[in-house]
């Protein structure tokens, strides 16, 4: 009896470890939240007009906000739908990843502090992208990426 008491005893220590060890082991690893979109074209529109207002946004805000440790853009190149849009942000976790979030809102209202050119800047912006979009949040392992 003092035998088994002894075993459970010893497994209900290591289950009760199993989340301390595996919080230690992810310390590193990076959290990446990808948005997956679909473009359509307004009439007028082109992908030029497009990045270019992307391009705006990015630099007024993306690239202001040191939340964000990476931020890329994928737009589709070669495959039969060709509507794919991907947006890949990397942040030190997920606390980080949500101060990153409300930073942007404040960098947009700092860009554009009359609400109805902030509007019109995002309505512009989303004309290019359906209503759909897919979000996944992922953790970096470093010991099996290329940097």
């Amino acid at each position: 009896m003092k035998k088994t008491l002894s075993k459970l005893a010893l497994v209900a220590i290591i289950l009760g470890l199993m989340p301390v060890a595996a919080s230690a082991q992810m310390e590193n690893q990076n959290v990446v939240n990808l948005q997956r979109l679909k473009t359509k074209w307004p009439e007028k529109g082109s992908a030029q007009i497009r990045d270019s207002l992307i391009a705006i946004y990015n630099d007024n805000v993306i690239k202001k906000n040191d939340k964000i440790l990476s931020h890329r853009e994928y737009s589709h190149f070669f495959t039969s739908d060709n509507k794919d849009y991907i947006v890949m942000e990397e942040y030190k976790n997920m606390a980080t990843m949500e101060e990153a979030w409300k930073m942007n809102t404040e960098l947009e209202k700092k860009a554009w502090p009359d609400e109805k050119k902030r509007k019109d800047l995002m309505d512009a912006m989303g004309a290019y992208f359906e209503e759909w979009h897919g979000d996944a949040i992922f953790h970096t392992n470093p010991k099996l990426s290329k940097n």
